[in-house]
């Protein structure tokens, strides 16, 4: 279509280019847990009855129940999960244009996820999946697998029972594993895959408490701990008793529930392991030194 007068051109150029920011700038304001209607019937429609019938009503008890609900493989988040070897095989398939979708043994409501989680989050790197999927996403598809997947649904599901009665009470977290960092840093390797876990964090009756989603359990953080004081160049520990072994260390947390820490990507969070911050690829912390770090303050306890 050609028009013929220059100022309507002009015209419709400058609306397409403001639909298109528009668009743009709501996509990336987007939180990945903000409550959705999808997230509010499963919250007052599954979690609020089990809730209303269980016998303890302290804080912490009903955050650990809805966590309970969560990860219940009948009526959790979960049902449709599949293990994420398939995405990557699945991936891998769509690169060969091999024209076909290999079965897994998969019911077709996880070969439809499959399909709509690949072409939504792993067209830029595969790994994707493990981190784009928003609270809304996981909780229509019931396909969680992840620590990050658990996490926001987590806390979207709490916002939208509003269990909690400040934003800043509730946060979500992200951490990396110590020897990954440490080995990364002495070797100066920016390309280096960390491994971490991502969980969250509420403070009740005036203590901090990490809720490790999971696998349902929590650990109390130490008398003093402020989420606002972690940061680099100091590291700071947590342990938790389903990984006995294993130490992570606080990298970044959200200001609060509405916070999302902007861990999208592969790309993005290995910036965070790295730096606090998805747009920073360099070491910003020292190097974690068990001895030192668990004495006084920094002990974890449960």
């Amino acid at each position: 279509m050609f028009f013929k007068s220059k100022n309507f051109s002009l015209s419709m150029l400058l609306i397409l280019f403001f639909i298109s920011s528009t668009l743009a700038f709501s996509h990336d304001d987007v939180s990945l847990i903000d409550v959705t209607p999808a997230i509010r019937d499963y919250a007052i429609n599954t979690v609020k009855p089990v809730l209303d019938s269980y016998d303890r009503k302290d804080k912490l008890s009903l955050l650990l129940k809805v966590d309970d609900i969560l990860i219940n493989p009948e009526i959790g988040i979960h049902t449709n999960e599949i293990k994420p070897s398939n995405y990557i095989i699945y991936d891998k398939l769509e690169k060969l244009k091999l024209g076909f979708l290999i079965s897994f043994k998969l019911s077709p409501e996880q070969k439809k996820n499959l399909k709509s989680w690949h072409s939504k989050f792993m067209l830029s790197d595969p790994a994707d999946v493990f981190f784009a999927p928003s609270a809304d996403e996981i909780i229509k598809t019931k396909a969680a697998f992840g620590c990050s997947h658990y996490a926001r649904s987590f806390i979207a599901v709490v916002k939208a029972l509003g269990l909690m009665d400040k934003p800043e009470d509730l946060r979500y977290v992200i951490s990396s594993k110590a020897d990954d960092y440490n080995k990364a840093l002495e070797r100066n390797d920016s390309e280096m895959t960390i491994n971490g876990h991502q969980f969250v964090i509420a403070k009740i009756d005036s203590k901090w408490i990490a809720i490790n989603t999971s696998k349902s359990e929590w650990a109390a953080m130490p008398e003093g701990f402020s989420p606002n004081s972690i940061g680099p160049p100091k590291n700071f520990p947590i342990r938790f008793p389903s990984y006995p072994d294993v130490t992570f260390l606080f990298r970044k947390i959200g200001k609060n529930y509405d916070d999302d820490c902007n861990d999208n990507s592969l790309a993005a969070l290995m910036n965070i392991y790295r730096s606090g911050d998805s747009q920073g690829s360099s070491f910003k912390w020292e190097r974690f030194e068990v001895f030192d770090s668990y004495r006084g303050l920094t002990k974890v306890s449960y």
